[in-house]
């Protein structure tokens, strides 16, 4: 087997920082500390040009008319912020071993939260989906504790000092890391032997996408979710949860299980649930676009039919 390569002085610079956040967070009142990574949120959206540029035509794209140029600098403002805050409460997760359980920190709605542990039970196992909206690593450690145990599909972070730190951080919220490379045959035995798993499913796909309009307009989606939910027969389970202004305090929502039609061509049928999947996920966002990861090209790849329309 090839080493892995050493740390580069990069990485090990942007440990540092890491490092010294962590400190802070460490001596500062867990207020204070979210305070002040919202307003670092904040500084970096000023500077920080190429993105907020991706942002804006992400929601002018999205939107269109239905929102003015102002509006729209105002999400971006907001998507700054929330990032910061997000970014300080992963560290307080990550530092601080009293902020357990979990759930303490989500409001869970009793219906949806029932509705998806009996999905659990029926089906033996589930295949949950969410977005990088509101704290989508404090819902998946809420999940486990309050429906089940998931193994949470991860794409490893280019540096190799703080990977091992999230790998670490998401191993304490009860969910099992899969990196995202050639994940798909863990997922389906642990879905087969009655285990659930989870996924984000909001970014570009640049290999073998799926196209399914998400805000009206053809975005490459990763195919994964639909054809787990045709070969095994488990429910789809769409979830969030947006901030409620307070630190680490988030509402969660669960939309329907998604399940698929066992008498259906498999490939149109995997097409149809991920089609489910977005239109839940888009709803999501709609909820609180201010919360959602606008500054991520969103719809770059391009179907071929489609390919000269500029998109961010």
């Amino acid at each position: 087997m090839t080493p892995a390569p050493a740390p580069s002085f990069r990485d090990r610079v942007e440990k540092g920082v890491v490092e010294s956040l962590i400190a802070l967070c460490r001596i500062l009142p867990l207020r204070a500390a979210i305070r002040f990574g919202e307003r670092l949120g904040g500084v970096i959206g000023r500077i920080d040009r190429q993105r907020r540029s991706v942002a804006l035509a992400n929601l002018e794209l999205a939107y269109g008319d239905a929102l003015t140029p102002e509006r729209r600098e105002a999400i971006v403002r907001g998507v700054y912020r929330h990032l910061g805050r997000f970014f300080f409460e992963y560290l307080l997760l990550l530092t601080r071993r009293e902020l357990r359980p979990l759930s303490r920190f989500l409001e869970f709605d009793a219906a949806e939260l029932e509705r998806t542990r009996a999905a659990v039970r029926e089906h033996g196992a589930a295949i949950f989906v969410t977005l990088h909206q509101g704290h989508w690593e404090l819902l998946g450690g809420a999940v486990a504790e309050n429906v089940t145990p998931v193994q949470a599909v991860m794409t490893p972070i280019r540096n190799p000092l703080l990977n091992r730190r999230v790998v670490a951080l998401r191993g304490s919220l009860g969910m099992e890391v899969v990196d995202r490379e050639n994940a798909a045959p863990t997922l389906f035995r642990r879905l087969r032997h009655g285990g659930s798993v989870a996924l984000l499913a909001d970014l570009n796909q640049k290999e073998k996408p799926e196209f399914a309009d998400f805000f009206g307009v053809p975005a490459a989606t990763v195919r994964a979710p639909g054809i787990l939910a045709v070969r095994t027969g488990k429910p789809l389970i769409c979830g969030t949860c947006w901030s409620l202004g307070e630190p680490l305090r988030y509402r969660a929502q669960f939309a329907p299980p998604i399940l698929a039609r066992p008498d259906a061509d498999p490939d149109e049928e995997a097409s149809r649930v991920v089609r489910e999947m977005n239109l839940a996920l888009e709803s999501f966002v709609r909820v609180r676009p201010e919360e959602w990861n606008w500054i991520h090209p969103r719809w770059k790849t391009r179907p071929q039919d489609d390919a000269e329309r500029p998109l961010a």
